[in-house]
């Protein structure tokens, strides 16, 4: 009686423990069902970029932020300038303590080949420009997209090879970036890791050189040139660029997806899901074509200054009203997007403001002072923005 006591009640025990564990994972689960599909833009580490400083001094700190926030997801650009000065030197130092850090937090990484907007956009001993190194010397970039590959397969499996050509790559050309560029890169990124996954650069910044039509009627030939050497599809989306969006709602956004899903579609690559891996809020920008179009602002009357203190800019009412607003349009924005066939994954733009040199709170930013940028989600004085605090409430839904 008293054995069949005790198997009662240790059965009781495992059902108990079995049942909490299952409520435990579908509560796991359901949490973070959005914590797999967005993912948030790491700061750029672009030579002579605003964000360089705080790239290379705060990009541990910035990834512990980002897994405070909730973020499982960050989109790193690997500027060959800065890792490879030399020809037969890399520094790969910056990079191994923001993998180790995203790693720690666990965050995975889609990795992006070169820096966002690389002044100068090569290393100079490979040449003058991406389309000159793909010309005469294509063994320089790839032998660093094996060294790439081969030091962070282990830990990252999402590679993206370029961002925006059409606007730092002037004189490449659609069939070099394809021949000479992403193929090679597909099959090298293959061979060292079989199971990952291969982006082009955003559908709608595909290059467009002297020897191509610039436009979509130019970007449709990428279709049959890049069959087989893509896994998901790619694209940038900011809507109503350069104008100032007083209605916080996504429908423009929403068209842009659905009429990508459709060309996917209509060449035959309906089968591929599609990652968003840049989407922003036009009102946090940059400031540095941001004066003239401040002082048209139809909602607030400020009258911006061509020079503020750090600290001025980020407490001014056009800036706190953008961030607000986007923090609404993120909310309407999310929805729509997972009913988009394919839509797997979104990243929004970015991490956090960029100074450059850094953010000083009393130093004076004016038309000609240094460069600054107001995307982040994280201000350049470290204090998350409303639109952060948003975030991580969507991230936990």
């Amino acid at each position: 009686m008293r054995n069949r006591f005790f198997v009662s009640c240790f059965l009781l025990c495992a059902s108990v423990l079995i049942t909490t564990r299952a409520v435990g994972q579908n509560a796991v689960g359901a949490a973070s069902s959005n914590q797999g599909r967005i993912g948030l833009n790491f700061i750029r580490p672009d030579v002579s970029g605003p964000g360089n400083y705080d790239f290379k001094t705060n990009g541990v700190w910035l990834a512990g932020q980002l897994g405070d926030m909730g973020v499982r997801w960050t989109r790193l650009a690997f500027s060959w300038v800065l890792i490879q000065p030399t020809k037969d030197e890399f520094d790969w130092s910056a990079y191994d303590r923001i993998v180790d850090a995203c790693e720690a937090r666990h965050i995975q990484i889609l990795a992006t080949l070169g820096g966002h907007f690389d002044k100068p956009p090569v290393p100079a001993w490979a040449g003058k420009t991406l389309a000159e190194v793909v010309t005469n010397h294509p063994e320089y970039l790839e032998k660093f997209v094996r060294a790439w590959v081969s030091r962070y397969k282990d830990r990252i499996h999402y590679w993206e090879i370029l961002n925006e050509p059409s606007g730092q790559h002037f004189d490449l050309t659609l069939h070099a970036y394809v021949e000479g560029i992403l193929k090679p890169s597909y099959r090298i990124i293959k061979s060292e890791d079989p199971k990952a996954k291969v982006l082009p650069c955003a559908y709608n910044e595909l290059p467009g050189g002297k020897s191509d039509a610039v436009g979509p009627r130019g970007r449709e030939a990428f279709w049959d040139l890049a069959r087989g050497y893509y896994d998901i599809g790619n694209l940038h989306e900011y809507a109503d660029w350069n104008i100032f969006r007083t209605q916080p709602v996504a429908t423009e956004e929403e068209k842009t997806l659905r009429e990508y899903r459709a060309m996917m579609e209509k060449h035959g690559e309906g089968t591929k899901p599609f990652w968003v891996t840049e989407i922003g809020w036009w009102g946090t920008g940059s400031l540095s074509n941001k004066y003239e179009v401040y002082r048209q602002d139809p909602e607030t009357g400020v009258t911006f200054q061509a020079d503020y203190s750090g600290k001025e800019i980020l407490e001014n009412p056009v800036v706190l009203r953008e961030d607000a607003l986007r923090a609404q349009w993120m909310k309407d924005l999310i929805p729509r997007v997972w009913l988009i066939p394919g839509c797997q994954k979104i990243f929004f733009w970015s991490a956090m403001d960029e100074f450059e040199g850094g953010f000083n709170a009393k130093t004076e930013y004016g038309e000609n002072a240094p460069r600054s940028d107001l995307w982040g989600f994280i201000a350049g004085d470290r204090t998350w923005r409303k639109s952060a605090v948003t975030l991580q409430e969507i991230l936990k839904q």
